[in-house]
């Protein structure tokens, strides 16, 4: 921290930028680590651990109390309060991370990781369709290119390529839905995993599965433990990403993002060895061109106030 405090605010959120994004770039890297639990017990697993770390840091930062007060209010006044949208933001965060684990534990790391090129695009899609945007012609043909790259997939793959398209979706979807919250943003993401708490917790407990044998069996086990660091490894990106939003413009957040696909598919081929398929070159040179122009275009524009 001491080192931190001899930075510069952009330095420190370049720095808190980078690390965040090479977290979750390299995040497969853990998931195959307990790929022997089944994806939705990780998931679970997750909001579970997550929920007991971003609490833990509230309280230590004195914000519990204020977050509870939100609570509190979203319970009372659902509709005034905007509840539902907040309910709907927890399920979509909750699906892009189980189509993440299971894109990991399936052994199709490189279609996660195009998927990771398309959702800034798809997020610019939404923002087209859903809240009326208006974009440049360069910007619309960028959103045209990542289109014609999931054609391109769904006609060269012998499967529908749901992991990109879901990660993708699931991920554009939730930040849409963020963007009606007119909360606090850390208030917002402890609300969320405290709606998403309950269900984990009795699907971890009540599950014929039985999913707690982890725990009950063993708890010194690599496996307790690594489920518990589930947690840990969700946080940290998301305090690290907290930070360099405040730090750094939109426009330099939006290209250091970059890194977690090109972590993530650099991960898919080298580490675990995954084939490219001809499809999934021609997708990825497809995406790559429409982020070339789209992040020229954003270079040429003067930036939204």
């Amino acid at each position: 921290m001491a080192f931190l405090r001899t930075l510069s605010p952009g330095a420190v959120g370049i720095l808190s930028s980078v690390l965040a994004y090479c977290f979750w770039g390299l995040m497969p890297l853990y998931w195959r680590r307990i790929a022997e639990a089944a994806p939705v017990e990780i998931l679970a697993h997750r909001i579970i651990w997550s929920f007991v770390f971003i609490t833990a840091g509230l309280a230590a930062a004195g914000r519990l109390p204020a977050a509870a007060r939100v609570l509190g209010r979203l319970v009372r006044a659902p509709r005034d309060s905007g509840a539902l949208i907040i309910v709907l933001a927890s399920v979509f965060a909750a699906l892009n991370w189980l189509v993440n684990i299971v894109g990991v534990n399936t052994g199709r790391v490189v279609e996660l990781g195009l998927g990771m090129f398309l959702t800034p695009l798809a997020t610019v899609a939404i923002g087209i369709v859903v809240f009326s945007e208006r974009l440049s012609g360069a910007r619309l043909a960028a959103v045209l290119l990542a289109a014609l790259s999931v054609a391109v997939l769904v006609a060269g793959l012998d499967r529908f390529p749901w992991i990109a398209v879901g990660v993708s979706s699931t991920w554009a979807i939730y930040g849409a839905l963020k963007k009606k919250v007119a909360i606090d943003p850390g208030d917002s993401v402890a609300i969320e995993h405290g709606l998403m708490l309950l269900p984990a917790l009795a699907f971890i407990l009540l599950s014929p599965g039985g999913y707690a044998r982890h725990f009950l069996e063993g708890f010194d086990s690599h496996l307790s433990l690594f489920l518990i660091g589930t947690g840990i490894v969700t946080s940290i990106p998301m305090v690290l990403f907290s930070l360099s939003a405040q730090k750094l413009p939109m426009t330099v957040l939006g290209i250091v993002q970059y890194l977690n696909p090109v972590l993530t598919l650099s991960v898919g081929v080298l580490v675990f060895s995954e084939p490219v398929t001809t499809a999934e070159k021609a997708a990825l040179a497809l995406i790559a061109a429409a982020v070339a122009l789209y992040i020229a275009s954003s270079r040429g524009s003067s930036p939204a106030r």
